[in-house]
């Protein structure tokens, strides 16, 4: 296989994460639209903390989240594979 094909097939890949990336984010917002229109409260994670918001505006927090320390190290320039192992 050569060069550009290799390319090619990347630039589809990247192109295909943005397009998912991207209908995510319309989904979201159109189950948050719909939450609100239903009066169902919605939950949400802000600042490190779990948060639901109700349709009339008010917020509860539920509980805060702590942060976990990772057990992987990575150094400057490591690369990340994105595809499922098997």
């Amino acid at each position: 296989m050569n060069n550009t094909t290799k390319l090619s097939n990347r630039l589809s890949a990247l192109d295909e994460r943005n397009a998912v990336s991207i209908a995510a984010k319309k989904a979201s917002a159109r189950a948050i639209r719909i939450s609100k229109a239903l009066d169902i409260p919605v939950q949400v994670i802000i600042k490190g903390a779990l948060i639901e918001k109700y349709a009339d505006g008010s917020i509860k927090t539920i509980k805060k989240i702590k942060k976990s320390p990772s057990n992987i190290k990575l150094k400057k320039g490591s690369t990340l594979c994105l595809k499922p192992k098997g």
